[in-house]
C-alpha cells in the first residue's frame, strides 16, 4: 500500500466520520431510514488490502460512530462483521477476467454495475441486519424491524452509489 493509498483512506476515514455524525445521523426519513455512509470505507478496501488492518479499521470506524451516538458496541460489532465478510463478499462478486489480479478494488468500474450493486447490497445488508437486530434487541417487533433494515439499506445504497459516481468521474 502506498503513501498516497495511506493518506486517501485516513481522509475518507474522516470525512465519512463527520458526514455521518455532521449531517446524515440527522436526516430520518418517515421516521424509520437514516443512511449509514461510513460503512463505505469497509467497502472500498481492496483485495490485497491487509486483514487485520481491515479489521482494526472497522472496530475503531464503529467505536468512533458508537461514541457519538450515544451506543455501546453496536456500530463496532456490525463494522467488524463486515470487516470479516467484505473480503469474502468481494470475491463473490468478482468478474472471471480479475480472478487472478490481486489488488481489485470494488468498484463500478472494476465489478459493474450488476455486481457492484450484489456486492453493496450484501455489505450493506450484513451491517444493518447486525446494527438494527442489536439496536432492538427483541424479536416483538419484526415488522418494524424489517421496515428500519429496508429503509436505511435504500438510502445508504444511495449516498453509496453516489460516492461512486463520483468516484467514477473523477477516475
Amino acid at each position: 500500500m502506498s503513501v498516497f493509498d495511506v493518506i486517501n483512506k485516513i481522509l475518507w476515514f474522516i470525512g465519512l466520520i463527520l458526514l455521518q455524525v455532521l449531517l446524515l445521523d440527522k436526516i430520518t426519513v418517515a421516521g424509520v431510514a437514516t443512511p449509514m455512509a461510513y460503512i463505505y470505507l469497509l467497502m472500498l478496501w481492496n483485495r490485497n488490502g491487509t486483514r487485520w488492518i481491515l479489521l482494526l479499521v472497522g472496530f475503531v470506524l464503529g467505536i468512533i460512530i458508537d461514541c457519538f451516538e450515544n451506543m455501546a458496541g453496536v456500530n463496532a460489532s456490525a463494522c467488524v462483521l463486515l470487516a470479516m465478510l467484505q473480503p469474502i463478499y468481494l470475491n463473490l462478486f468478482i468478474p472471471r477476467e480479475l480472478q487472478d489480479e490481486p489488488s481489485v478494488e470494488p468498484s463500478l468500474k472494476t465489478l459493474g454495475w450488476v455486481g457492484f450493486m450484489k456486492y453493496a447490497l450484501f455489505c450493506v445488508f450484513t451491517h444493518h441486519l447486525v446494527v438494527l437486530a442489536l439496536e432492538y434487541f427483541a424479536l416483538t417487533d419484526m415488522v418494524g424491524m424489517l421496515t428500519r433494515i429496508v429503509g436505511c439499506m435504500a438510502l445508504t445504497i444511495l449516498v453509496v452509489l453516489i460516492f461512486e459516481l463520483i468516484r467514477r468521474k473523477d477516475g
